[in-house]
């Protein structure tokens, strides 16, 4: 990753925080918020569009929550502009945020 990187994450989602992530240490709170939400997540497909300026990544992806361990199977299409070899900027959408956020979501019954 380039030290200027930034990561764009959706707003309504339990692991977006302030939604911009910036440089290797926004990158490494970003990763530690992520994991303590998911217990596990899974690529179940991939693939990749682009030149050396930028990258588009389509993934299949299933999460497990880690509060409610609720899986969410999903589409996330990532575009990822590069600088010298490395990701400058990242920016995810998700197919199905409500899904996606809904799976980490307490209810009655999972109480």
């Amino acid at each position: 990753m380039d030290p200027e990187v930034i990561l764009h994450q959706a707003p309504g989602l339990p692991f977006t925080g302030t939604g911009t992530w910036r440089g290797h240490d926004g990158m490494e709170r970003f990763l530690a918020l992520f994991s303590e939400v998911w217990e596990s997540m899974e690529f179940l497909e991939q693939e990749h569009w682009g030149d050396e300026d930028t990258v588009v990544v389509r993934n299949r992806v299933r999460f497990r929550a880690r509060a409610t361990g609720r899986e969410v199977d999903t589409l996330i299409v990532q575009r990822i502009t590069v600088r010298d070899g490395r990701m400058l900027e990242c920016r995810p959408f998700y197919w199905n945020p409500g899904a996606v956020a809904d799976a980490c979501r307490r209810r009655d019954a999972d109480a």
